[in-house]
């Protein structure tokens, strides 16, 4: 069973992390109104290749806005690692309160993938996955969490909701992975401004398992230690037991890895045990609301304590 190590790990673990201090009552992250957000979502065209990715990206753009959110596009091309076939790709940027002295980054990826190599059925490897919970739940929480840290946080502190294109462009042994964050690192004067200041960021990838767990990841420990403490100490205090007290035994590379090469050292919330991935099972009843809102809570009262 895949999630074996997580287990074997927890039994070996020496004390659990301390406890925080028990949060205040937290904002109101309704798991079926998430759900709900994650089915329309499924709605809107973002598969890399799709004809009507432009209306796709151009539908998460008038969202940012409709909440409060100053938008900036940075578009950009892709390339197949294999084979070298181009995609026209669009990082988008939602920035809240881009003059505030203190600045940070939630981010996630947008896009869908558009193969299924994991597929048990080779006759659909070529065929894109629906995404649900690779590519969609991200934005469903980042969306939940734009107006409750907006209405929140102090007037000094700004944000920014990064939604990166491209991180699905990758093959397995070829590479190509997480080509919005990339570019966004070695383009970063063709972002917002704001982003060159912020102190910190936080990437979700796949938060909506159903049976979620999420045990710390390598890279975000190096990157962001402390933030990974206290994101996790937050959970312990909630009681929010997805946060296993457990590490993945393989650094993860992800668009998290990226925004600390740019200078904003981040961590990364992912549920990498997931049996849908890369595959068509990878659709909406294999995802939770209850899982989406753990992780929007957490991610809330981490940032508002």
């Amino acid at each position: 069973m895949r999630r074996s190590w997580i287990w074997g790990l927890l039994l070996c673990a020496c004390r659990a992390a301390a406890p925080a201090k028990a949060p205040r009552a937290s904002a109101d992250f309704d798991p079926a109104r998430l759900l709900a957000e994650a089915a329309a979502l499924l709605r809107v065209p973002r598969t890399l290749g799709d004809p009507n990715r432009e209306r796709g990206i151009a539908a998460l753009r008038d969202r940012l806005e409709a909440m409060g959110a100053t938008v900036h596009t940075q578009p950009f091309t892709g390339y197949d690692p294999d084979g070298g076939a181009p995609f026209a790709l669009t990082n988008v940027y939602g920035v809240i309160r881009p003059k505030a002295p203190r600045q940070f980054v939630l981010a996630t990826h947008f896009d869908i993938r558009p193969w299924a190599e994991s597929d048990p059925d080779p006759r659909r490897h070529d065929q894109p996955i629906p995404g649900a919970n690779d590519g969609t739940s991200g934005v469903a929480v980042l969306f939940a969490l734009l107006p409750a840290l907006r209405d929140s946080l102090d007037p000094g502190t700004g944000f920014t909701i990064a939604l990166f294109d491209g991180e699905e462009l990758g093959r397995p042994g070829h590479g190509g992975y997480c080509a919005g964050s990339m570019y966004f690192a070695e383009h970063v004067e063709e972002a917002p401004p704001s982003m060159a200041r912020a102190e910190f960021g936080i990437v979700l990838d796949m938060v909506g398992d159903a049976e979620l767990t999420i045990a710390r990841e390598p890279n975000s420990s190096r990157h962001n230690p402390a933030l990974v403490q206290r994101l996790w100490e937050t959970a312990a205090a909630l009681g929010e037991r997805a946060f296993v007290d457990a590490t993945y035994p393989h650094a993860i590379t992800d668009d998290h890895v990226f925004l600390t090469r740019a200078g904003i050292p981040s961590v990364l919330l992912i549920d990498y045990d997931y049996d849908a991935w890369h595959t068509h099972a990878d659709d909406l009843d294999r995802i939770s609301g209850q899982s989406m809102a753990t992780v929007a809570r957490v991610v809330f009262e981490t940032l508002t304590q």
